[in-house]
C-alpha cells in the first residue's frame, strides 16, 4: 500500500473516527459543571480519568492485542463498544453506574488511539508518513474544539444526556462505513505474549517508549489547562480557542518533523513552552497563553511523528503506539487532579506547567537520545514476546 500512493481519503476517516475518540474526554470535560449538578455528592473530575484507567493498566499490551485481533477488527469492535457505552450514558443513573461506564469506554478509546494511527501510517507513502501523523496529532485539539463549539447549544436543548446519546449516535452512523471500506492492514494471527514479557520488551527500548514517554508528559499538561486556564486568565472563551492553538502546533509538526527530527522537534516544543509559560505568568497575557499551546502542540505531533522514525514496521509501529497509549492515560488520569489544586491560580497553573515542561525537555530529550543510538526493534529477537 504505501509504496504507491498515500491513501488520503481513507486517513480522512481513520482521522475522523479519532475526533470521536477525543470526544470521549471532552464532552466530560467541558460540561463538569452540568455533570456535578447531577451528581453534587460525587466527585466528578475523577470521571473524567475514568476512561484513563483501562489505558494506564491495558495501554502496553494493546499493541499486541491489535496485531493478534488485526487493524480492521480492533477499529470495529472499538466503535461498537464506543457508541454502545455512549448511548447508555444517556440514561438516568447512579454515579457509581456512571463511573463504571467511563472506565468501560476506555477500553473502545485504547484499540481506537492504537490501531487508527497504525492503519494511517501504514496508508502513506515513506515521504508523507510525518505529516500523516502531524495530522492525527491533532484528533485531540480538533475533537475537543469541536465538542466546545457544539455543546453549549446540545446543553441547551436537551442537557447533558442528549450529548452524550448525540455521540453515540455519530459513532453509530460511522460503523457501517467503516466496516464497507476499512482495508486488511495487519491482519492479526499472533499469540498475546507474556503480560510481564511484553512491557520488558517495550520499556528496554527506547525506540517504542520514547514517544511514549514524550506523549505521556504532554497529556498532562493539555486536557488540564483546557479545563483551567481560561477562568485563571478571566477569560471563558479561551475554552474553544485554546484547543485550536493547540492543534495548529500540532498540525504544522508534520510539515516540520520533514526537515527537523521528529524526536528532536518534540524536545524543543517543550522548551519553548517552558519559556512561554514563565511569560503567561508573569505578563498574564492571552496572546503568549495562545502561543504556549501552539509550542506544545508542536510537541504533541512529533511524538506521534517519532513512532514511524523509531520503528519501520507495523507491529514495531503497534507496539510503540501501545507504549503512547499507556504513558499518555498516565499522563491524562494524573493532570487534571494535580491542576486541580491550583485552579483559579494563574501563579499555580503556569508554574506546573513550567514544571511538566521542563521535565519533559530533560527526560524526553534522554529517552528520544537513547532511541536514535539504540538497534531498531524490528532486528531483535522476539521469541520472548511472541
Amino acid at each position: 500500500m504505501t509504496d504507491q500512493k498515500t491513501m488520503w481519503p481513507l486517513i480522512a476517516l481513520l482521522w475522523t473516527t479519532g475526533l470521536l475518540a477525543a470526544a470521549q474526554f471532552a464532552k466530560l470535560t467541558l460540561t463538569l459543571g452540568a455533570v456535578q449538578d447531577l451528581y453534587p455528592d460525587a466527585s466528578v473530575p475523577l470521571a473524567v480519568s475514568g476512561v484513563s484507567i483501562v489505558g494506564i493498566l491495558g495501554g502496553a499490551l494493546a499493541g499486541f492485542f491489535v496485531s493478534k485481533i488485526g487493524v480492521r477488527h480492533a477499529v470495529l469492535w472499538a466503535v461498537v463498544m464506543s457508541a454502545t457505552l455512549s448511548l447508555i450514558q444517556g440514561f438516568e443513573m447512579s454515579f457509581a453506574v456512571f463511573m463504571a461506564t467511563r472506565v468501560l469506554e476506555g477500553f473502545g478509546h485504547l484499540l481506537l488511539v492504537v490501531a487508527l494511527p497504525t492503519m494511517m501510517v501504514a496508508l502513506a507513502k515513506p515521504s508523507d508518513k510525518s505529516v500523516v501523523m502531524g495530522i492525527w496529532g491533532t484528533f485531540f485539539g480538533v475533537g475537543y474544539a469541536l465538542v466546545a463549539v457544539i455543546a453549549p447549544s446540545v446543553l441547551a436543548w436537551g442537557g447533558v444526556q442528549a450529548l452524550y446519546v448525540g455521540h453515540g449516535l455519530v459513532l453509530a452512523a460511522l460503523f457501517p462505513i467503516l466496516w464497507w471500506i476499512l482495508p486488511r492492514v495487519m491482519a492479526g494471527g499472533n499469540m498475546m505474549p507474556n503480560v510481564m514479557a511484553v512491557h520488558r520488551s517495550i520499556y528496554s527500548n527506547p525506540r517504542y517508549f520514547a514517544p511514549g514517554l514524550g506523549h505521556g508528559i504532554y497529556t498532562s499538561l493539555f486536557i488540564a489547562l483546557v479545563a483551567f486556564l481560561p477562568a485563571a486568565l478571566n477569560a471563558p472563551w479561551l475554552t474553544a480557542i485554546l484547543p485550536l492553538a493547540n492543534l495548529s502546533g500540532t498540525f504544522a509538526s508534520g510539515f516540520v518533523a520533514r526537515k527537523i527530527a521528529a524526536s528532536r522537534l518534540s524536545v524543543g516544543g517543550f522548551a519553548v513552552a517552558a519559556i512561554l509559560f514563565v511569560v503567561m505568568a508573569v505578563t498574564g497575557s492571552v496572546a503568549i497563553a495562545l502561543c504556549a499551546l501552539f509550542a506544545t502542540g508542536l510537541t504533541a505531533g512529533a511524538n506521534f511523528a517519532a513512532v514511524p522514525e523509531l520503528n519501520h514496521v507495523p507491529r514495531d509501529q503497534a507496539r510503540a503506539n501501545g507504549a503512547m497509549a499507556q504513558l499518555g492515560n498516565i499522563g491524562t488520569f494524573s493532570g487534571t487532579p494535580i491542576y486541580a489544586l491550583v485552579a483559579g491560580s494563574l501563579w499555580g497553573i503556569a508554574g506546573v506547567s513550567i514544571v511538566i515542561c521542563v521535565t519533559g525537555a530533560v527526560f524526553a530529550g534522554l529517552a528520544y537520545r537513547a532511541a536514535r543510538n539504540a538497534e531498531p526493534p524490528a532486528a531483535q529477537k522476539s521469541a520472548d514476546i511472541g
